[in-house]
């Protein structure tokens, strides 16, 4: 099934709107579209095709170390808020979002896929959270994280209230994956190959373009 008809189950009529660009997906609907997308084993997607892969997340190399607590992971989502009381009615707004991700790998019980997070949608379980404000200083990673972006923990007298909220793909973690799989050979199945006119193995890898979003989530629902 192609990712424009999942969209269109979805979605109904305002799925083309969808297309236009996959920056238009917000979590929430990335979340709902794996939820009820068809799932694939990896041994059964074809070339082409657009469908979600469930599977046990493992590290391609050196895994990332988060900014805020240094845990290894895949991908990280970090979402740092700002409590303002302006007007009486207290409110947290959303001043930093950050989002990182490197290659990994999905393994089913039929087979693994490689997974290019680059451009995704990523819909990750903040499972880390602190707070910094007036009897509490940020902390050195929380600070340097912040001048990263160009922010401080402290206003005019006296500590900015803050809420740093993280959330990682990491090893051993069940994680659903949406978009366009293709075959490529497998660097580590030359071995394998019997015969000069035996092709080399092939694997999956699963990437995004703009006319076919990647959306990759930890979510409970999304692993059905």
């Amino acid at each position: 099934m192609a990712l424009f008809e999942i969209l269109a189950i979805v979605l109904g009529g305002g799925a083309i709107i969808g297309l236009a660009s996959h920056f238009l997906v917000e979590p929430p609907r990335a979340r709902q579209l794996l939820r009820r997308a068809p799932r694939r084993m990896i041994d059964a997607f074809k070339e082409g095709e657009a469908a979600k892969i469930v599977g046990t997340l493992s590290y391609l190399g050196e895994p990332l170390r988060t900014p805020l607590t240094g845990r290894p992971c895949a991908c990280y989502e970090i979402l740092v808020e700002e409590y303002s009381a302006t007007g009486g009615m207290g409110s947290w707004e959303v001043v930093i979002r950050e989002f990182k991700g490197q290659d990994f790998m999905l393994r089913d019980e039929t087979g693994l896929a490689i997974v290019s997070p680059e451009g995704a949608e990523l819909e990750i379980t903040l499972d880390s959270q602190t707070k910094s404000g007036t009897f509490h200083e940020p902390t050195v990673r929380e600070t340097n994280f912040l001048k990263s972006h160009g922010r401080k923990g402290k206003g005019w007298l006296f500590n900015k209230t803050l809420r740093y909220r993280e959330g990682v793909l990491e090893a051993g973690e069940f994680v659903a994956v949406l978009g366009q799989g293709v075959n490529e050979p497998d660097p580590d199945g030359a071995d394998q190959v019997s015969g000069y006119r035996q092709g080399p193995p092939m694997r999956l890898r699963l990437g995004g373009s703009k006319k076919t979003p990647l959306m990759i989530s930890d979510a409970p629902e999304t692993l059905r």
